[in-house]
């Protein structure tokens, strides 16, 4: 009754008073139409509000204006919704929308992020660029994949950042090793992910705790029905996947063969010439159950057993690792958000007969375990609106074996606290500070760390700019590694801290060569205190040291649709990192170039695109001398449509440059790659 009578008002024009003291509300949820699992990143709009959801699919829009409206929710991966809302004030609509999954042929999206700008690649874009993350993501957005050889753990670096400076989170956990702090794309295969996003910047206090570098955040998919994939490659590498999904309840599994025997540059002071790349392969697989709903569970597991071949001036020919990891995650959405997981990793490697030194046969174990909590609400107030997010995070990692030192445990805590805020109705403009304070094992007191985004957007024309800081405790690895020869520990390493970031950002839309057209340019500078790197002191010791160091760079990028089917993008970064005296060098394998261009045609059954990243020189050694060169790598993909069967073929690396990121550290040339894949409902 009360509700009919407020509408009646409303709509008589009695109240304008009433409507301008009291504005309407419209909340909800944004989920999988088919699976029930809420949509993170979605992006939710009516007349000049707009609002993207959070990790539980939530969202609020506030302060609107009475009467009646269209809601329009958007996702990467899925179609568009619409629904008609009537705003009445002073009474708040609840709604559901539920988002139906649909084949995205575009290979790049842009989407806003919640703090700053994210770009995100769709699932039939990453399976083109490759079979796991690792490939997929290599020179893309200017992340570059810093793997050891072919078969190693492949961890991305993000603005010049260290790998285990970025945190990379699937569906909101992060798979970051909690020894190391990396996280290994390869272990993450293209086909199980819905679309990746990346944050790049000082994160910690957006709720990333360890984001000095900044954020991958990667969403699985949950596409209706099943799928089974298999692809064969040169070297002897293939790879077989099956996919299953029944109500809420997706099931995936792979197993894969890495490539090995494939021919390398003898570097000329070892002869020159060709040589094979041998005890370079392996196998690996992984399984994961995911179940969607109010209360969602995670559980992955993967296992590998791999060659560790060495470096070419330093060959390893029998030794081998194997890879354990455990995973279980499990999320419950109400009125707040409650996230905790439990995660196992071991990894047993040895060696009868080395090159150098006496055999051996190790193991790394560990445990970790994590809580977090997030309650988001709707705020207004003298003609302003927004909403506001708390929460509070713990963690806790404790690891022993041979290759770790005793009592190797470390605990962190923090909370944090993020706003947004714009005026009233109609507005073009947003701002988003954020506050975090953290807590670990060792530190003497909560250490801060602030971000403040600002966003504003008119036609076409969208500005962003923001000022953060951020910090993060020294990886265990580096705190806890047993010493032996040639390593020595370094009990004063101090953590790293990101004292302040600036970034300016404009992006234009605009009509070119017949279709839609989007250019961005960024740039970005900031100080970090006590970057932590691997450097050799007297004696040549290596061992863990903070340097202070400058990164400061221009990342421009531009996509064009110039026909139906067509879309072409071209990106650059230049990312100097250097360390902050005068003169300073680059730090070691910092690119201070990146570069990538792709085109790609889809049609109706046909589909082809060709890919080509450039990775600048890079320095092995924190003097900045004996360069590594520079080098080019092109793919090149044919695919076609027959019903529910996709047939593809690739060739990688189309001008055999053989690509080498680490010296010493070959990677497969030319490879050829078939693969066949059938989907049912």
């Amino acid at each position: 009754m009360i509700r009919r009578l407020l509408c009646a008002a409303a709509v008589a024009g009695i109240p304008a008073a009433l409507a301008a003291q009291a504005p309407g509300a419209v909340h909800g949820r944004v989920v999988d139409g088919r699976s029930g699992a809420p949509l993170s990143m979605a992006r939710v709009t009516m007349g000049a509000a707009s609002v993207s959801t959070g990790s539980d699919g939530r969202f609020v829009l506030d302060r609107l204006d009475a009467g009646v409206g269209t809601l329009l929710a958007t996702a990467i991966g899925y179609a568009p919704a619409r629904a008609v809302v009537e705003v009445i004030p002073g009474v708040d609509e609840d709604r559901t929308i539920r988002l139906t999954p649909m084949v995205v042929t575009l290979p790049e999206l842009r989407v806003d992020g919640s703090s700053g700008e994210a770009v995100a690649l769709d699932h039939d874009a990453l399976v083109r660029r490759g079979a796991d993350l690792a490939s997929a993501l290599d020179g893309w957005e200017g992340i570059v994949v810093r793997r050891s050889g072919g078969n190693g753990p492949a961890s991305p670096q993000v603005r010049g950042s260290a790998p285990e400076e970025v945190v990379v989170l699937v569906d909101g956990f992060a798979i970051n090793d909690p020894l190391t702090g990396r996280a290994d794309l390869s272990r993450v295969p293209s086909r199980d992910v819905g679309s990746v996003r990346v944050l790049p910047g000082a994160q910690s206090a957006g709720g990333a705790g360890s984001a000095v570098g900044g954020v991958i955040s990667i969403r699985s998919r949950s596409a209706p029905g099943g799928e089974a994939s298999g692809w064969v490659g040169s070297y002897g590498s293939a790879e077989a996947t099956v996919a299953a999904a029944a109500a809420s309840i997706h099931l995936f599994a792979r197993g894969a063969r890495l490539p090995d025997d494939y021919p390398y540059h003898v570097p000329s002071n070892r002869g020159g010439g060709e040589a094979l790349r041998q005890n370079a392969g392996g196998t690996t697989g992984e399984v994961s159950l995911r179940r969607s709903g109010t209360v969602s569970v995670l559980a992955r597991a993967s296992a590998s057993r791999r060659g560790i071949p060495g470096s070419v001036g330093n060959e390893s020919p029998t030794a081998q690792a194997e890879d354990r990891v455990g995973f279980l995650g499990v999320t419950v959405a109400g009125r707040s958000t409650i996230a905790a997981s439990l995660q196992y990793l071991r990894t047993d490697a040895s060696d009868a007969s080395p090159s150098a030194g006496p055999s051996y046969d190790v193991r790394t174990e560990g445990v970790s375990g994590t809580f977090d909590w997030t309650l988001a609400r709707a705020v207004s107030a003298a003609g302003w609106g927004g909403s506001l997010e708390l929460g509070a995070s713990a963690r806790h990692d404790r690891f022993g074996g041979e290759v770790v030192a005793g009592n190797a445990r470390f605990t962190r805590g923090g909370v944090r606290a993020t706003a947004t805020i714009h005026p009233a109705g109609a507005s073009p403009w947003t701002l988003t500070p954020a506050l975090r304070l953290d807590l670990w094992t060792g530190a003497a007191h909560p250490v801060a760390s602030a971000r403040l985004d600002a966003g504003w957007k008119h036609d076409r024309t969208s500005l962003r700019a923001s000022a953060g800081s951020a910090v993060t405790a020294p990886a265990l690895a580096d705190l806890f590694f047993r010493e032996g020869v040639g390593v020595a520990l370094n009990p004063g390493l101090r953590p790293e801290r990101v004292r302040w970031e600036l970034e300016v950002g404009v992006e234009q839309e605009w009509w070119a060569l017949g279709g839609p057209a989007t250019a961005t340019l960024r740039a970005y500078a900031g100080r970090v205190d006590g970057m932590i790197l691997w450097a050799p002191g007297a004696g040549f010791i290596w061992s863990p040291r903070n340097y202070d160091v400058m990164r400061r760079g221009i990342e421009a990028g531009m996509t064009l649709h110039p026909r139906p089917g067509w879309t072409i993008v071209a990106r650059g970064a230049w990312s100097p990192v250097t360390y902050a005296v005068p003169g300073g060098a680059q730090v070691q394998y910092r690119p201070v170039g990146t570069a990538g261009a792709s085109a790609a045609w889809a049609g109706r059954a046909w589909g082809l695109d060709a890919r080509w990243k450039w990775v600048g020189q890079r320095y092995p050694n924190p003097g900045g001398v004996n360069a590594r060169p520079a080098y080019g790598v092109l793919d090149a993909g044919a695919q076609r449509t027959i019903g529910r069967t996709l047939i593809r073929a690739d060739i990688r690396d189309i001008l055999d440059a053989r690509a080498e990121f680490l010296a010493g550290y070959p990677t497969p040339g030319r490879t050829a790659v078939l693969s066949i894949s059938l989907e049912w409902q």
